[in-house]
């Protein structure tokens, strides 16, 4: 799954899976832009994508902004002449609360971050892949509860709905130009962001995946595995899949 000499672009890499894509990415030999709306946590997050002998950038993008979007990724052409493949990971919870008890404010925000700006990188990434006609890979993180509802969060789950949505449709509109758009959905991860719905919900990150067939949560890094082969030659042929990596969550 070599990406190496190639340009990558990730947004939320600032921490979770976001991170550990770009960290999976670089390690694989792609050079990556690191994008986030906190600044300390990209500067962190480079700093360990450097350890580990990678090589990259960051900018402070909000994903909600088109842009912003539309700048970060001219930055990432600007330092390296191209974009072959991106991986869009940022996204917000919302709040563990039923239909009734969601306000507008709530519903706009988790829309706003997790379906808007993934439209808004898609119309980014697309239009430069398209401008270098060479092609390219995305990929974007929906979640388990983009295939299922969700008993606690019903914006966050039509988001992610939403985010299947565009990426099946991006990928009929332009898989004959060559840029093949592919979804992952993880259900639990160990991850900030678990942990706060989790906790959320009156439980615990050490029991909270015993029920999964798997009988526990993945890992941010297995879940960048999944992108990064989404994005690796070794799925040429593979466009507008969903890939479900959740532990069997959604089997039954």
């Amino acid at each position: 799954m070599s990406l190496h000499g190639k340009t990558a672009f990730v947004t939320g890499a600032g921490s979770g899976i976001g991170q550990a894509t770009a960290m999976a990415f670089a390690q694989a030999g792609a050079w990556v832009l690191l994008v986030d709306r906190d600044e300390s946590a990209l500067a962190g997050a480079l700093a360990a994508l450097r350890q580990g002998g990678g090589q990259g950038a960051t900018m402070v993008c909000d994903v909600r902004q088109g842009d912003a979007v539309r700048a970060a990724v001219a930055c990432a052409v600007q330092q390296r002449g191209a974009l072959d493949c991106a991986v869009n990971a940022a996204g917000v919870e919302g709040a563990s609360k039923t239909l009734l008890d969601e306000d507008e404010a709530l519903f706009e925000q988790v829309m706003d971050i997790n379906l808007r700006g993934v439209w808004h990188c898609l119309r980014a990434q697309i239009g430069q892949m398209l401008s270098q006609r060479a092609g390219g890979a995305i990929v974007n993180i929906a979640s388990a509860a983009g295939l299922v509802g969700s008993r606690r969060c019903a914006a966050y789950s039509a988001s992610k709905h939403g985010v299947l949505g565009l990426t099946r449709s991006a990928a009929l509109q332009y898989g004959g130009q060559r840029v093949r758009i592919n979804a992952v959905c993880p259900a639990g991860v160990s991850t900030d962001m678990a942990r706060r719905i989790v906790s959320s919900a009156g439980q615990d990150m050490a029991g909270g995946g015993r029920n999964y067939p798997l009988g526990r949560y993945s890992t941010p890094q297995e879940i960048a595995s999944g992108a990064l082969w989404l994005c690796s030659e070794g799925a040429a042929s593979t466009t507008g899949a969903v890939l479900s990596m959740d532990c069997g969550f959604t089997a039954a």
